[in-house]
């Protein structure tokens, strides 16, 4: 996680500057930066990490060596191909989002953990979530198995109107990783409903995203803007907004820890 100053654009090459940061913890800042090269542009995410700090001292600020594995669902939300079915291009953020979903979905598997993978299917018969697009289908790399459940959705929330709740409780299941999109849609949505429903929830910022978006007043608002806000409102009291590494981590300590014990079920 450690990175030193200046750090260049992974696209380009270029020097970057610091648009923002975030402290997650003592001795441990989340970078915001941008390309300096006016032709790339390229906005991402940097870690910085000082030297008396441990990635377990940050994970344990987010509450997160709290996470127990068996009992954590990774939800992930509306990760299908109808964006590429618009008939109008939107800008997004995070590109690396389906990415760090990826990566997130493969540690669940790994240890056989409960996984819950989110479809929308609209009732607008022009939409490209309209069952029977092709734009239902789910995104490559990120279907789900045979033995991972799905719920269906027509509206933003996954829990209003689905037994999902039902679902978890049965299974001893009262912590969430939600990830997907749109940031300020489902993912908000959905968090807000699993946080006023009793689960302690965990949003990895780098694993959402959302589009630009056309304001009641006539201005055009950047995704990074949207999200932004998406996250800032789930991080003030609806769950912890952390990001992908720690979340992988917390699962590498926890499973460690139990690793005498034998791996969980997988939950059907």
């Amino acid at each position: 996680m450690r990175l030193k100053l200046p750090i260049n654009c992974p696209n380009c090459g270029s020097k970057t500057r610091t648009r923002s940061s975030r402290k997650m913890a003592e001795g441990y800042h989340v970078l915001y930066q941008e390309c300096t090269n006016e032709k790339c542009g390229n906005k991402f995410k940097a870690d910085e990490v000082f030297s008396d700090t441990t990635i377990d001292a940050v994970a344990e600020n987010f509450g997160l060596m709290g996470l127990n594995p068996d009992a954590c669902a990774l939800m992930i939300i509306d990760q299908q191909q109808a964006d590429m079915y618009y008939p109008v291009f939107r800008k997004r953020n995070n590109e690396r989002a389906e990415y760090n979903m990826f990566r997130l979905l493969s540690a669940w598997r790994e240890n056989s953990l409960p996984i819950i993978h989110v479809r929308h299917l609209s009732g607008d018969p022009d939409s490209p979530y309209s069952p029977g697009h092709p734009g239902v289908r789910f995104k490559l790399g990120l279907e789900p198995l045979a033995n991972e459940k799905i719920f269906d959705k027509s509206i933003t929330d996954a829990f209003l109107r689905s037994n999902i709740e039902d679902w978890l409780l049965k299974r001893s299941i009262r912590q969430l990783v939600v990830v997907g999109s749109s940031s300020e849609g489902a993912v908000e949505a959905t968090v807000r409903s699993a946080s006023n429903l009793g689960f302690t929830v965990w949003v990895p910022d780098d694993a959402c995203y959302t589009f630009e978006k056309f304001s009641y007043d006539a201005v055009d608002i950047l995704p990074e803007t949207v999200h932004t806000l998406a996250m800032t409102n789930l991080h003030q009291g609806n769950s912890t907004v952390v990001d992908t590494t720690l979340v992988l981590h917390a699962i590498e300590h926890a499973t460690s820890a139990k690793s005498g014990k034998g791996k969980g079920q997988r939950h059907h």
